[in-house]
Order: C-alpha cells, then structure tokens, then sequence
C-alpha cells in the first residue's frame, strides 16, 4: 500500500542517516590516530627483526650486516670485501625451513567442518577455500596451498606481520571470493589486543592514483592508503581527484562513501561492514619475543641468529682469504728489459723519457704467458759451460700458502651450520649423512623428540589459521548456527629418516619385539620409499597384506617353515610367493585395484596349480650314488 511505502521510505532514510553518521565518526577517530603518527610501541623493533630475518632468508640486503673493521680496513677495502663475499645464509636458512614443510604433507591431519547438513553451505564453503589463493578453476591452490607456502615463508620472514582475510562486495545471488591481504609489519602502524583477541587494526598500503594535470593530461603518482579494521567493519582512507572522477563519470556511494579536503587534497573514505563479530585477521607468529615480553614474535630460528651473524663475518673472512691468498705463487729470475730497440734503449722502466712500451714500466723482460711461449736462455761456450750453465730448476719457484689457516675457517663456517640446526631443533638430524646418525636407538629417539618439541607449536598455529579460515568462510555463506569445526595434527609428524627407523627396526629385532610391531616400522619405511608413487606404494601394501611373515625375522620363519602347526598353503604362498604374483599380473594387470575379498579368492585360485604339483612331488626322489 501506499502507506506502506511510505514508511519503508523513512525506516531506509533513518537507517543511511545512521550509516552516514556511523562513517563520520569513525572518519573522526581514525583521522585523529592518523595524526597523531601514532605507532604501536614495538614498531622499531618488528621492523628491524623482519628485515634481518629476509636478508638471511633471501641472501638481498646481506651487506648492510657486514661490520667494517676500522682498525684494519678502509671503506675501499671494506666494499672489496662485500663484493667477494658469497654468504652461506640463504643456504642455512632453506635446510631449518625443510622440516616446516613436512609438517603440512602429513597425511593423518584431522580435519572436519559439519555445518549441521547444510550440504547447500558447506559446498560454498568449500568454492570459497578452494580458491582462496589461486582460482576455483585451478582447485589447487586454495587454503591448504597458501598455508603450506605463503604462511610458511611469513613465519620466517615476517613474524609480525598480520593477514586478513577480504572480498569483494558481490550481488546477493553470487558468492564472494575470500582472499589473504598481507599487512607487513613495516606497514602495521598501529593495533590494540583485548584478552588476546584483535580489536583494531591500522594499516598502510601504497596504491597508483589517476589524476588530471592542468593541461588536461592523465598522470600517475604513488598514494598512500590507509585502513581501519574494527570489528564488524573496516574504514578505508584514500587520496582522490575528483577532476579524474569527473571525467570518467566515477560516483560517490553516498551510503557507504564520504569525502573531505585537507592541506589542498581530496580524500574519500568508505566503510565497509563485514557483520562478523570478531575482525578476519590474525598475527602469523607464535613464537613470544622475550625481549618485548610477548608482545611481539620473534621466528622459529630466532635461537640461530647469532650463528648467522657469526657465520656472515666468517665467511666474508673466509672468502677474502681464499681470493687474496690460497693461490700458489710464482718466483722467476727474468733478465733487465733491453727496450724496445737499439736507439731506444730501456733504463729501469724508462725508454726515451716515457714508460718503455715492452715492459710496461716494470724494467723487465716479459715473460711467457701462455703455453705458446718459452724462455729461451743462449747456451753458454763449451770452455765456459762448467762455470755459466744455469741449474734450471733454480731459475724457477713456486711457492704454496700455508692453509692451515683456511682449513681452521672453513671447519668453523661448518660447525657454525650444525650448531644453528642444534639450536632450533636440539638435533642435526636434517644435515648428518645416514651413516654419521644412524647410532643408537637412545640417539635416535633423543633426536627425534626434540625436533617434536620445534615443531608442534608451529601445528597448534597451523590449525589455528585454518580454522579461522573456515570460521570466516562460514560466516560469509550465510550460516549463522553453531557447527563443528575440527583440525588436529597426529602426534608422530612422520618426520623419521630411514636411518631413524632402520635404528628402531634394529631395536626392535635386538629386543624380540612382537612382529606387528616390527610390520609397524616396515610399512613407514614403505611409505617413504614409494613417496610420490602412488600406484608402487599401492602394490607394496597388496602384497604385504598377503605376504605369510609378516614381520618375521629369517630365523622365525626357518623354524615355522619347519613346523607342523603351519598350513601347507601357507608354506607354498610363502616358498613361491614372487611367482604366484608373476601369474596374478600376467591374467589380471588391475588385480591391484581390486577389493580384497576378490583378491584373495584370485590369490587361492593361483595358488592351486603350485599346491597340487608340489604334492603330487611327495615322494622323496631317489638317487642311484653308486652311478
């Protein structure tokens, strides 16, 4: 009805006007923060770590941590230096990162979102994961694939810095696309925490802005932009020019939109209300900064930091010595240069007044340079040979630098390697060779517990991230429920070597252990052998499914062999086992996709020639000896 009408008219007036005042005071306390330059107290020092952390991650920016030793360099010598230099850092950095990406690939990570079934949601949920970092069309890099990767280099690079989760506005009949927006710490001016949860965040951003000059040209200039996140909204602050807008017909929104002058600039800030009660972002770090008592993050090689900084200066020593030094030195005796001819003769380098041409200056003769040349020396007379022929072996000396010196360096750039990994995970598991690390099994589970001891925090935050993932995408599908969210890492990480688990198969042989624990340790050996092959890894564990002994040592399966209490199928299977499999490949090549039940009714059909042959041989075969 008219009427009605009407009153919907004055409900939507009241509620811009109250959307309108909403962004004016939000304007007036975000412009009241801008202009204070107010910075969160820690901004120094979040700040200076990442830029150390990403010099000795990427190897760019290493020379502004070389230290000049005035008393022994000038700044000429100092630069030489830089320039010889060929640090270790980035290479250091890369082996304590491996380990981190193992951690994602476990396969036993506990994960589950239930909305209730909501199947319609949780399918939204699903497009907007999937292409969270990458396209939906791709299906492959989605939050599994930014936390496995971006996530993980932020960690190290960036402890400090925040992530928050944004999209676009979309029509009601489309879903949005969530993304990650990375705030630097460098960029991260200004931020409050209540009860350890994010109430606001201020960040800057840099964007091209469009304008038009006085002669009516279009020009680009650097902008920067700045944002407000609150919880349930976000307040986004940028220069404009309202000729450019002008001239390409851009509309203000005026619900969500507001402009205003100052110092001669036009600005515009838009609210945009995200109707969560808690704002989409986090911190990445997880490691609490002592020196800020917890307020900051330091990352997972904090504890190495000062083998990098010694391995930096060691090995800018060790470069500049093997350069300037370790190179074997030739001593020659060379006759006086005699000019370049008769009327321009060469007197201690000087030929005519000028720099003689033939010896550049040196007052001696040039000597063979390439292998081309000889020093030719004239034969002395017969009479005169005894007293003028030239020992050879004493016109010409070579002589070796010592190198103890440099074996001492390179030994310490070494040792400063293994004491970074033993700081992080008080274990050199990742850079001993099989042989150096394969020792007892006490070692071994020493070793291994204290890389779990690294990393688990880092699979608390993990999880952590992701569900606050989940929980966001939720939200924006629409659901307003309760629903179940679940991501759990399995206790063991799966990080053993072979040569850890060839240690606790010893063990467990030496120790008589039951053989299904034994099997335990084979099959995790199996699943690093056939890592990447899917279809071997499948084959490995058909077969092993049916392989008699399982677990058994020889000497076991000697005696049950020998024993009466042991099937006579069983003995075959076992005594012929690779030849029965030969047979099943050759008549079915799928035979290992299969289910289990029509595997095995296959295995005992094979089995049945070998079964009635092997019996019809019964009968011990006699041999004639006296033949």
């Amino acid at each position: 009805t008219l009427s009605g009408l009407v009153e919907r008219i004055k409900i939507c007036n009241k509620f811009e006007k109250k959307y309108k005042m909403e962004i004016i005071q939000k304007l007036s306390e975000f412009r009241k923060l801008l202009k204070k330059n107010k910075k969160h107290s820690d901004y120094a020092r979040t700040v200076e770590i990442a830029k150390e952390y990403k010099a000795h991650v990427s190897g760019v920016g290493l020379d502004d941590y070389l230290k000049q030793f005035a008393k022994r360099e000038d700044l000429e010598m100092f630069e030489q230096r830089k320039r010889l230099t060929n640090s270790i850092s980035q290479s250091v950095a890369s082996s304590l990162q491996k380990p981190f990406y193992k951690v994602a690939r476990n396969k036993n990570i506990k994960n589950k979102l239930d909305l209730k079934g909501d199947k319609t949601r949780e399918a939204i949920v699903s497009e907007m994961s999937s292409g969270f970092y990458g396209t939906n069309e791709l299906n492959s890099k989605g939050v599994d694939f930014w936390l496995r990767n971006r996530f993980l280099e932020l960690t190290f690079t960036d402890p400090n810095a925040f992530v928050v989760i944004e999209w676009e506005a979309k029509n009601l009949n489309e879903i949005v696309e969530p993304y990650p927006y990375e705030v630097t710490s460098e960029n991260a001016f200004y931020y409050k925490y209540k009860n350890g949860v994010l109430q606001m965040l201020l960040s800057r951003q840099f964007e091209t802005m469009i304008s038009i000059d006085a002669n009516g040209d279009e020009k680009e200039s650097s902008i920067e932009v700045y944002t407000l996140y609150e919880i349930g909204s976000s307040l986004k602050v940028k220069q404009y020019d309202p000729k450019f807008y002008q001239a390409n017909n851009i509309t203000i929104n005026a619900k969500t939109q507001t402009t205003f002058e100052e110092d001669g600039k036009h600005f515009i800030a838009t609210l945009n209300e995200t109707n969560l009660d808690f704002i989409p972002g986090f911190r990445v770090g997880y490691i609490r900064d002592s020196s800020t008592d917890g307020r900051t993050f330091v990352n997972p090689f904090e504890s190495a930091m000062p083998y990098f900084r010694k391995a930096l200066k060691a090995v800018s020593e060790l470069d500049l010595s093997i350069t300037l030094h370790t190179f074997p030195q030739k001593l020659q005796y060379v006759q006086p240069c005699q000019g370049e001819s008769k009327t321009k003769r060469c007197v201690n380098g000087i030929s005519g007044g000028e720099t003689c041409k033939k010896c550049k200056g040196s007052g001696l003769q040039p000597i063979h340079k390439t292998g081309q040349d000889a020093i030719l020396l004239p034969m002395p007379k017969k009479e005169d040979m005894k007293d003028e022929l030239i020992d050879l072996d004493k016109l010409i000396a070579y002589k070796t630098p010592p190198i103890e010196l440099i074996k001492f360096q390179d030994e310490y750039v070494r040792n400063l390697k293994t004491d970074a990994h033993l700081s992080v995970y008080n274990s050199n598991m990742f850079i001993a060779n099989e042989a150096e690390f394969a020792k007892t099994a006490t070692e071994v589970n020493l070793n291994t517990q204290g890389i779990f001891d690294t990393l688990f925090p880092y699979t608390e935050k993990f999880s952590e991230v992701w569900k606050t993932a989940m929980k966001v995408f939720v939200r924006l599908s629409g659901f307003v429920g309760d629903f179940e969210l679940l991501h759990i890492f399995p206790m063991d990480l799966e990080l053993k070597t072979k040569a850890v688990l060839m240690g606790e198969l010893k063990l467990a042989n030496e120790s008589e252990a039951p053989s299904y624990f034994r099997d335990a340790i084979l099959n995790e050996i199996a699943n690093q052998v056939y890592e990447g092959d899917e279809l071997g890894k499948l084959k490995h564990f058909t077969r092993h499914r049916f392989f008699p002994f399982s677990g058994k040592t020889e000497s076991e399966i000697q005696f049950l062999m020998s024993s009466p209490y042991v099937s006579t199928f069983t003995k075959i299977l076992y005594a012929n086992f690779e030849a029965i499999f030969t047979d099943i490949e050759k008549a079915d090549p799928k035979f290992y996709l299969l289910a289990y039940d029509k595997q095995w009714e296959i295995l005992n059909e094979t089995a049945k020639p070998y079964i009635e042959e092997i019996k019809q041989q019964s009968e011990p075969m006699r041999i004639d000896w006296g033949a």
